[in-house]
């Protein structure tokens, strides 16, 4: 284990603080969330070797029980979890240059996808519910501490339609060709709706997340109009379905998505997550929506990556001056710690929220 966080509080998780903040209340300390911790993240503040298994699925459960070990050590009371849906997409691969880097990094071809007619639609391989490996799940079930749970998460309608068009390819078509997008949409919602179903039926998940990101730095990548027509319907259902089962639903998304907010809170959302101090400080978002929703994370990832730890411990302890008081507030990066921020700043952040916590 990576000496400073041998010197971290010992854990006491209790997932009832974490409920408590989507219920707008204020927990008796702050709790921690994070979207994702990068595995070569995790190793490190383990002190652990990278993972290896012939078998992706086995290693992608060895990653899910690590994450559970890191997270309950680190001071947390929810971890979120993935059974990923094989939509199967051809990536392209480069160089990682980050300071944690196996070697490759891969992305999503912004110009076309697998999927650019109806034709092609028909002849897809779209996966069924059985296709969905619920194995890290179940995994992380297994490894769970007293007091822990899980969070349930997915990709959003528009990212896995955007994956599977491409980007370039699906804004071209909202206009040339709409029934072909309604149909990839209609097609990949009800393969995360019946995801989302099935986590429900884990007592370990106490929550459904979906990430689904609408926005740039100026704005969002399709008009608000449109969005909100064709993709927040899509985060009522969820919602609904989630409220349904007892559970709250989380939505993560980046950008500036100020113009489609004021319907995306209607759907029945409890959180939102996602900031960037370029677009929206995590303060000016919180006053504008505390009460109506929880808000969640907000350290700034590029802050992260590049500041040093004083830095980052004061703007952590300034997020949390302004939004821990009210309620509705739990603390963690303003995205995810991917491997280019170092471990020692990530602890930065934890340290802080302890050192306000007491």
């Amino acid at each position: 284990m990576h000496a400073r966080v041998e010197r971290l509080p010992k854990p006491a998780p209790d997932y009832r603080r974490f409920m408590q903040v989507l219920r707008r209340e204020r927990p008796e300390r702050v709790p921690l969330i994070e979207l994702a911790v990068h595995p070569e993240v995790i190793n490190t503040l383990l002190d652990e070797p990278a993972a290896t298994a012939a078998e992706p699925r086995l290693a992608l459960r060895i990653a899910n029980e690590r994450a559970v070990r890191m997270h309950h050590r680190l001071g947390y009371d929810v971890v979120k979890v993935s059974a990923p849906i094989p939509f199967h997409v051809e990536r392209l691969k480069g160089e990682d240059p980050s300071v944690l880097s196996t070697g490759a990094r891969d992305w999503t071809d912004e110009h076309r996808g697998p999927i650019g007619s109806m034709a092609d639609l028909g002849g897809f391989c779209w996966p069924v519910l059985k296709d969905v490996d619920f194995g890290p799940v179940e995994a992380a079930t297994k490894v769970l501490p007293d007091g822990m749970k899980l969070i349930g998460f997915s990709g959003g309608v528009l990212e896995f339609a955007m994956d599977l068009m491409g980007m370039e390819r699906l804004m071209l078509a909202t206009r040339r060709d709409p029934a072909l997008v309604a149909a990839v949409m209609e097609r990949v919602g009800q393969t995360i709706h019946g995801v989302f179903e099935t986590y429900c039926q884990f007592d370990s998940v106490c929550a459904l997340w979906l990430g689904d990101d609408l926005g740039h730095k100026h704005g969002t990548l399709l008009s608000p109009k449109w969005l909100i027509e064709h993709i927040v319907p899509w985060y009522k259902r969820f919602a609904d379905l989630a409220h349904a089962h007892g559970r709250p639903f989380l939505l993560h998304t980046c950008g500036n998505t100020a113009a489609v907010m004021p319907a995306i809170v209607e759907t029945g959302i409890d959180a939102k997550h996602s900031f960037e101090d370029g677009i929206e400080p995590v303060e000016q978002f919180y006053d504008r929506w505390a009460g109506k929703i929880a808000v969640l994370g907000g350290v700034d990832v590029h802050l992260l990556a590049t500041g040093d730890a004083n830095s980052i411990r004061t703007r952590t302890l300034q997020m949390l001056e302004h939004c821990a008081g009210r309620g509705g507030y739990a603390a963690g990066s303003g995205n995810s710690i991917p491997n280019y921020v170092p471990a020692e700043n990530y602890l930065a952040m934890i340290e802080a929220v302890c050192e306000f916590n007491g």
